[in-house]
């Protein structure tokens, strides 16, 4: 009977450092599910900061390319508003010069005129 009470205080005490055993692999996976899951939540936030910033600079890049797009239209608009001046002015100085020309073409028909004998 002591032999079998012998083997019974053995298996306890198997059972017992089994137990142990089976309580530290618990702890560990237990601080392994622990940086898991701050693993996955940084993580998380990483992707979130990231398509943020990212729908942030789309945003910006489209916005600079609309101001710069906006920018030269204006400057096209006042080389054309400058263009339309200048071209009104030279077509002023056409028209003196032509006024100009027709009155030295007067004075030179009116010369050859009083020139002639059979006036």
């Amino acid at each position: 009977m002591n032999a079998d009470l012998a083997a019974i205080e053995a298996s306890i005490l198997e059972l017992k450092m089994l137990l142990s055993e089976i309580k530290t692999l618990m702890s560990e996976i237990k601080t392994s599910i622990s940086n898991l899951k701050i693993t996955v939540i940084v993580t998380g936030i990483s992707v979130v900061l990231a398509t943020v910033f990212g729908v942030a600079v789309f945003n910006a890049t489209v916005l600079s390319n609309k101001f710069a797009s906006f920018e030269s239209g204006k400057n096209t608009s006042a080389a054309q508003a400058e263009f339309r001046r200048q071209t009104a002015e030279i077509d002023v100085q056409i028209m003196k010069t032509q006024v100009r020309l027709d009155a030295i073409r007067a004075k030179d028909s009116d010369k050859h005129e009083s020139l002639s004998p059979l006036h």
